[in-house]
């Protein structure tokens, strides 16, 4: 609903620059459908109010608006000659001069040897200009000379005057409009219609029109429209709801509506915000709803608008019906309420009662986009409208409503149907869905999936909600680069599938993607750089799903095998930019490929290596390749490691205790089937999904499980080393650090087997805090070396008795010597 004064003094030279500005806080983590799956099945399908306002009426010519940005402005000091190409150099800064003169005919005297359409538009500007800072009889009077010299562009032959044509009629009906609402004149309103019919005429037929001012038109046209017995409404009065807009007739917001969808049609913001504004406006009483509901493009709107930008009732409040948190607690996800979802606190909105009822009383062939209306029917409740109305179309978004009704009825087989024929009407582009809430359909067709004991086609459909699963798409600006899913499938990826489905979906279906070519931003040392890349670069979900699955099979114990499935080390979608002490940037390539296959070549000579220190010395490694590299070479992606935000939080991610003992506020389950089922409880949960989903727990089943996987390869290594040697020590200490914070429990099993069967060392006094390298070297020739030191304090403490012993020995070698003697004399006798 834009201000005819300003949009000409952007179109002549002067605007103002309009800036976003977001601010983000979070984190917000991406939306869980398996969280709450009744509720996410039982949910109203819906569009975004942007997408269904484009689609209120077709555009059938290839006119599009410049304000497709919502904060767009055009720049201060636009020269619209500049846009021109039939304008040399010269030309142009004649113009200019021609604008800095006093009044248009001083103007027009400055330009000669411009183009005459260019130079009577440049003249009439400056004249139009004036006439905005000059109220009164001498601003009229420059209107008046301005207006003459647009009208005598259209008066010239079409060859000449074709460059500035569309202006011309446009600033033709802005000064008609500025006319007419200076003397409520009807007639000046309608001719002023006219000449932005005009313009938009004229754009069609090809004459230039580089600031979108034919689309700009629409509503422009559509604003004379809101004008009633108490004059004409701006803005203003629709926001404040003053009683100027319940004065406008019937039929004159019908035809604005129109004029407002043309524009939103193609492409305008503009449009959409008035579409907004009106829509609000209008079911802020069941009265203004029920004069506009006839009309098939009013009826568009005011649906669409119920179901994308009002909420339901939560506890009661009606304020929150317009609050996207009002009901966080129950969803875990900003959001309008909705009552579909059956919480036990939230109510059908009062006003999309009244809709329902203002539709019922029409015909049902005066119904347009009835599967939208079934929407809003099921969303109050009104099942057996939904259905009827459901049912005359074969759309995405019938099907998806008739899907809900079948699970509202336990008919779980024609349900997963109709999601079926919902997913199949995409291909035909029927229109009824946007991008967004096509992929929820198919989400929510894979939850479907998943209850139904189908788990390998739940991951096929969770992951392709998204899209293909080798897209490369941009991320947004806001939110988490991964598929919109993600968290969903990943859960079914790690937990519900068993390896080798997994494998073989990935071998199938996800093989690796084309690394891109290392870009030269990564030589900066900014981060920012880096970062902006890594946004338009995420890697695809295929790429993502292989991690997965090899991270998963290092833990199954499948390293070898699992190394391929790592992301190649040249790969720049897998870099990460690092921060020294000093805050310096620095950017590494991602090498958990050959940290996963040293991790093996570690364990494979653990268990297999030649003497004792040999395989600890193995042990040793192995447990720091788990310290240091364990949440890239073994995490879980979701809990209990959250690999997927890095090990940040304990949460966002999936199903587990942390969330549990949340909600619960009771210990943390002890089995791992207890814990599946408190993290499972259902609805739409198999039994067997519980089974798999303990079976695939962690362990041991802590937060960062892999620290404790490498503190039990220190104990390993210990048991390799004699008990007294420096390098148990060493290896023991090194072990409790490695789990103190985490896992103190088996940090004091550590060091209650060093303080029983160690040596005092020299870090004895910080052991678990400060630990000083293992001496392998030490350990090997520890036996040899304390038999000498044995002696040697022997020989040093005691040398009579060493002398005695000595003696003892030798007699004992003699009588013995003397007995063999004589025994061979005899036998020689004998």
């Amino acid at each position: 609903m834009s201000n005819p004064k300003k949009l000409a003094k952007a179109l002549l030279f002067a605007g103002l620059i309009g800036a976003g500005v977001v601010i983000a806080c979070g984190p917000d983590f991406p939306a869980q459908l398996l969280d709450d799956r009744g509720g996410t099945l039982h949910a109203t399908p819906s569009n975004s109010f942007r997408y269904e306002a484009a689609r209120l009426t077709p555009a059938t010519d290839a006119l599009r608006a410049r304000d497709t940005d919502p904060y767009y402005q055009p720049p201060q000091a636009y020269i619209p000659e500049d846009d021109d190409p039939e304008l040399d150099a010269t030309q142009r800064n004649a113009i200019r001069k021609m604008r800095a003169q006093a009044d248009g005919d001083a103007a027009y005297a400055a330009g000669a040897g411009v183009p005459e359409a260019a130079r009577l538009y440049a003249a009439g500007a400056v004249d139009y200009l004036l006439a905005q800072r000059e109220p009164g009889g001498l601003g009229e009077q420059r209107l008046a000379r301005a207006q003459r010299r647009f009208q005598a562009i259209l008066a010239l032959p079409a060859a000449q005057s074709v460059a500035r044509s569309v202006w011309a009629s446009y600033m033709l009906a802005d000064i008609g409009d500025i006319s007419s609402a200076i003397h409520d004149d009807a007639a000046a309103r309608a001719q002023t219609a006219k000449a932005y019919e005009h313009a938009r005429e004229l754009a069609r037929a090809g004459a230039p029109d580089p600031l979108g001012l034919a689309v700009a038109s629409y509503g422009q046209q559509a604003r004379l429209l809101l004008t009633g017995a108490q004059g004409e409404c701006s803005y203003i009065d629709l926001l404040n709801d003053t009683p100027c807009m319940d004065a406008v007739p019937a039929a004159a917001l019908k035809q604005a509506i129109r004029l407002y969808a043309e524009q939103a049609a193609r492409g305008s913001s503009s449009g959409h915000a008035s579409l907004r504004l009106l829509a609000s406006w209008a079911l802020g009483k069941p009265e203004r709803a029920r004069a506009l509901i006839d009309d098939p493009v009013a009826q568009g709107l005011l649906v669409s608008y119920a179901l994308a930008r009002l909420g339901d009732i939560v506890d009661g409040q009606p304020d929150s019906a317009f609050d996207a948190y009002a009901n966080f607690d129950a969803t875990g996800q900003p959001g309008l309420a909705d009552s579909a979802r059956g919480a036990p606190n939230v109510e059908p909105n009062p006003t999309l009662k009244s809709l329902v009822s203002a539709l019922q009383a029409l015909d049902v062939r005066q119904v347009a986009n009835a599967d939208r209306v079934a929407a809003l029917a099921y969303r109050i409740g009104r099942y057996d409208l939904a259905q009827s109305l459901a049912s005359r179309l074969d759309t995405a978004l019938a099907w998806w409503v008739r899907a809900k009704l079948a699970l509202r009825q336990g008919d779980s087989v024609q349900a997963a149907q109709a999601y079926a024929r919902a997913a199949a009407a995409f291909p035909r582009a029927d229109g009824s869905l946007d991008a967004d809430s096509a992929g929820r359909l198919r989400a929510e067709q894979g939850v479907l999936t998943l209850s139904r004991g189908q788990y390998v086609e739940a991951l096929d459909q969770l992951l392709r909600a998204g899209g293909p699963l080798d897209a490369t798409r941009p991320a947004e600006e806001e939110g988490w680069p991964m598929a919109p899913y993600w968290n969903d499938a990943a859960y079914v990826a790690e937990r519900v599938l068993t390896l080798d489905e997994l494998k073989q979906y990935v071998d199938a279906q996800a093989p690796a993607t084309p690394a891109p070519a290392r870009p030269k931003v990564f030589d900066l040392k900014d981060g920012d750089d880096y970062y902006g890349w890594a946004r338009q670069h995420p890697v695809p979900t295929a790429d993502r799903l292989r991690l997965l699955l090899a991270r998963r099979m290092v833990r199954e114990g499948m390293i070898d095998q699992a190394v391929p499935y790592f992301p190649a080390e040249a790969d720049p979608r897998f870099a990460r930019m690092r921060y020294d002490a000093a805050g310096v940037a620095k950017l590494e390539n991602d090498e958990s490929r050959s940290q996963a296959a040293a991790y093996a070549a570690a364990l494979r000579e653990a268990g297999n290596g030649w003497g004792r220190t040999g395989r600890a010395q193995a042990w040793h490694q192995a447990g720091l390749m788990a310290r240091r590299h364990g949440m890239e070479i073994m995490g879980y992606e979701e809990d209990p490691d959250y690999a997927v935000y890095d090990g940040s939080y304990t949460y966002g991610a999936g199903r587990n205790y942390f969330l549990w003992t949340q909600e619960h506020g009771d210990a943390i389950p002890a089995t791992p089937a207890q814990r599946a089922e408190a993290a499972l409880p259902g609805p739409y949960v198999t039994q067997q999904e519980r089974e798999r989903y303990a079976a695939s727990e962690a362990r041991p089943y802590a937060r960062f499980h892999y620290r404790q996987i490498a503190a039990s390869h220190m104990m390993k290594a210990a048991d390799e080393l004699p008990a007294r040697s420096q390098a148990y020590a060493a290896v023991l200490c090194q072990g409790t650090r490695f789990v103190i914070n985490d896992a103190p429990d088996v940090a004091a099993k550590m060091y209650r087997r060093y303080v029983e069967t160690g040596a005092v060392v020299p870090f004895s006094g910080s052991f678990g805090q400060e630990c000083a390298e293992p001496d392998f070297k030490g350990a090997a020739r520890f036996h040899y070396v304390q038999a000498w030191k044995a002696w040697e304090r022997l020989r040093h403490d005691h040398p009579g008795r060493l002398l005695a012993a000595g003696l003892l020995a030798l007699a004992a070698a003699a009588a013995g010597v003397a007995l063999w003697v004589w025994r061979a004399r005899r036998g020689a006798q004998g």
